[in-house]
């Protein structure tokens, strides 16, 4: 795959993460690796034409982010939910002309380079919006054409895009690969899933 799909890659990284206490979850270890960083590994492996955090440029992660290649916009309403982040994407990705804008959440630790390959590939067959799904549900990592940009400008609450995602084309992930860290207990977890041999 080469570097032609013409989609801006989003990296979520701007919640408030009230669930997890009074630690930075995305500074937190995750087999010796700050939780913000896995994702964004993944993600700056792959073709994406433009790549974007939104989050923080003070963050722990902020150097290494730029190292990957990203571009961090800091998004100051984010204490209203994560469709303010969704929001900032979706211009950020009409301003510079992309053809579609993938949404990776950082707490995602455990999304594979294979998966995000399947999501570009079927974006690529179809044009239409493509989704991973979890028990049929619809969810990030998604990608949107550039008809959905607009409408996911004017997104509000903390539902994010789920609404615009009723006809999304589905990719199927398991437990473990969708697996969002959103409290202590979580990362505990996860790292428990790092430390087993194989």
């Amino acid at each position: 795959m080469t570097k032609n799909s013409g989609i801006l890659l989003a990296l979520l990284a701007a919640g408030q993460s009230r669930r997890f206490g009074e630690r930075d979850k995305l500074s937190a270890l995750l087999g010796g690796k700050m939780l913000g960083l896995h994702a964004a590994e993944v993600g700056a492996a792959m073709p994406f034409a433009h790549k974007l955090v939104i989050g923080s440029p003070e963050h722990r992660c902020a150097a290494q982010w730029r190292d990957l290649g990203y571009q961090i916009l800091a998004n100051d309403d984010a204490a209203q939910g994560q469709a303010t982040s969704v929001r900032l994407a979706a211009a950020h990705a009409i301003k510079c002309g992309a053809s579609g804008l993938c949404i990776l959440l950082a707490d995602m630790p455990f999304v594979t380079r294979d998966h995000l390959g399947q999501l570009l590939a079927a974006f690529a067959q179809s044009g239409g919006t493509v989704a991973s799904s979890r028990d049929g549900r619809a969810m990030p990592p998604t990608i949107f054409p550039i008809d959905k940009l607009e409408p996911l400008t004017t997104l509000q609450g903390d539902t994010g895009a789920r609404r615009l995602l009723s006809d999304a084309h589905l990719i199927a992930g398991d437990d473990d690969l969708l697996f969002d860290i959103d409290t202590a207990e979580d990362l505990a977890r996860a790292n428990e899933k790092t430390a087993r041999p194989g």
